[in-house]
């Protein structure tokens, strides 16, 4: 019985996130291939630009924002998550931020600068707490 309530339970979920998905392209966010968007996160639709890149995963209670709300935002501001990205729990992403692609960030981070490739970002304000080597390079030195 617990085998089938957990496949049921995973069905809904992958469900529900395809649902979401689809929706939030149709309100113009860009979303690449493979992606996966907890029914609790939030991404901002009403104004500015969202580009997500493939493979990406963000969780539950993450905010994604594309404009602050109090002040205009110039046209060519854009929110990007790059491929590969993980975005855990509770964490904020504020506009115009660029997310480099292999990049982590950790529950409760406030995202408010660009974060580079191939890192861990963790705190508020995020700030950069490991620094991951590319598997390109781990492959060519061995």
């Amino acid at each position: 019985m617990r085998r089938f309530a957990h496949k049921t339970r995973s069905r809904a979920v992958k469900w529900i996130s395809f649902v979401r998905i689809r929706y939030y392209r149709f309100m113009g966010i860009t979303i690449g291939k493979n992606c996966f968007i907890s029914s609790d996160a939030r991404l901002d639709v009403r104004r500015g630009k969202i580009t997500i890149g493939d493979n990406v995963n963000i969780a539950s209670g993450t905010y994604v924002l594309s404009h602050t709300g109090y002040r205009p935002m110039a046209e060519e501001v854009e929110t990007v998550i790059e491929d590969n990205v993980r975005i855990f729990v509770n964490s904020v992403i504020l506009p115009g931020v660029r997310i480099g692609r292999d990049s982590i960030v950790g529950a409760g981070s406030v995202v408010m600068r660009d974060v580079p490739p191939f890192s861990t970002v963790m705190g508020n304000p995020a700030r950069v707490v490991q620094q991951q080597e590319p598997e390109d390079n781990k492959k060519s030195s061995t």
